[in-house]
């Protein structure tokens, strides 16, 4: 436990108005000598009740330093490009959001795929609308590639194999 002074903490009584613990800190430290540290002050603060009655919410209309406006795009760890649609933080993957904007709503057992396993390629050619499970099945016997031609057959594939399983056909 720190001990303070008679003379520190009338300092500290007096300047803490309108200053944040940082600045009152190094005012604190250069006045005395000490090397205390901030967290120290905020201590000190929190257990004698003093407030610097600095205002630190955001006032109306004002943003906050990360703000990224509607249309900002960022890459996730996996590669995928996400962009913003709507305030406050309302983000997309880019694909889907092209694909409905140009081709239409994505039912729930659909999902979009890059024709060419290239996820930064938007063109329009290049997104394929497929159902979930042929694109798992496609996925699990290889049969997605870099080349679209090659892809959509691999899906027509996975879609015959889905269809035979539902039928109960076990020769395949």
């Amino acid at each position: 436990m720190i001990k303070f002074s008679n003379e520190e903490k009338t300092f500290l009584q007096q300047n803490v108005k309108g200053r944040t613990s940082e600045e009152l800190t190094i005012c604190f430290n250069q006045r005395f000598n000490r090397q205390l540290t901030i967290n120290q002050i905020k201590q000190y603060k929190k257990s004698h009740k003093l407030r610097s009655d600095i205002n630190t919410k955001f006032k109306q209309n004002n943003k906050p330093h990360n703000y990224k406006p509607i249309g900002s795009e960022f890459i996730n760890n996996n590669g995928y490009v996400f962009i913003k649609v709507a305030d406050p933080n309302e983000w997309e993957l880019k694909h889907r959001y092209l694909y409905k904007k140009y081709k239409g709503s994505i039912p729930n057992n659909c999902c979009v795929i890059f024709a060419d396993s290239n996820k930064r390629n938007f063109n329009l050619d290049n997104l394929i609308l497929v159902e979930i499970s042929d694109k798992l099945t496609a996925k699990n016997r290889h049969l997605l590639f870099n080349k679209k031609e090659l892809t959509e057959t691999g899906i027509l594939i996975a879609k015959i194999i889905n269809k035979r399983s539902k039928r109960g056909d076990k020769n395949e």
